[in-house]
């Protein structure tokens, strides 16, 4: 009963949490004990647990994208059909089914908590491939770039490119200065203002690093200054 209630209550919920907190909810298949931040997009067909913080900005892609648990950053990109943080089953235990902690089989009255490996952390500015899986007790660094159809099992490292199943380590998408001078920058944190007025600045890496952290960008670059224009605005 509970179920149908909630299919019927979740399209006028949205509606108005829309609303009220600057947000897009698409699909009606969000817990509504989501933690969701300003101008997030889930889109129509997207499966996301009451477990799930989001971070500003970011957007899961749908149909048939699955959040079961996770800690999502800000401007994170998450494409359709990608699968994050589900509940593992304990092969350790006589039976992986959950008929012995799931009273909906009938067999237990009340629900048995299974153990389960810590929540994935997703970090800001990563983009996830359309059909990616990202395991529980993982950690994905800011700026990172996972693959379509990878299989996340271990850590990813900020900026890196993964790839593959297992995934793997690609390459880094910018030299180590580079990366460096990204993470002590965090325009994540910045204000839309701030952001607005350096947009310009975001196309081109180097630029935007000379701007922000004098000198890195030069260095990087042999201390020419190239065709990019740099525009500082704080």
């Amino acid at each position: 009963m509970r179920k149908y209630l909630k299919v019927i209550i979740a399209p006028l919920y949205w509606r108005i949490m829309n609303r009220l907190h600057n947000y897009q909810v698409e699909s009606t298949q969000v817990g509504f004990r989501a933690v969701i931040g300003r101008r997030v997009i889930i889109r129509a067909g997207s499966e996301v647990s009451s477990s799930v913080k989001i971070g500003d900005y970011s957007y899961i892609s749908g149909p048939r994208s699955f959040v079961g648990s996770a800690n999502i950053g800000k401007f994170c990109s998450i494409a359709r059909e990608t699968t994050i943080g589900v509940s593992d089953h304990n092969y350790r235990w006589v039976t992986t089914h959950p008929i012995i902690i799931d009273p909906e089989y009938g067999i237990v009255k009340d629900p048995v908590e299974e153990p389960q490996k810590p929540a994935p952390i997703i970090g800001n500015d990563v983009w996830v491939g359309m059909g990616a899986f990202i395991m529980r007790g993982v950690s994905i660094g800011d700026g990172a770039v996972v693959a379509a159809n990878s299989v996340v099992t271990r850590d990813v490292a900020p900026y890196s490119i993964v790839g593959g199943n297992p995934a793997r380590h690609i390459k880094f998408r910018f030299p180590p200065e580079i990366v460096a001078a990204l993470l002590e920058i965090r325009w994540w944190d910045w204000s839309d203002e701030k952001i607005r007025k350096n947009r310009e600045n975001f196309r081109v890496v180097e630029a935007f690093v000379r701007a922000h952290q004098p000198g890195v960008g030069d260095r990087q670059s042999g201390g020419e200054s190239g065709s990019s224009e740099v525009t500082q605005v704080s």
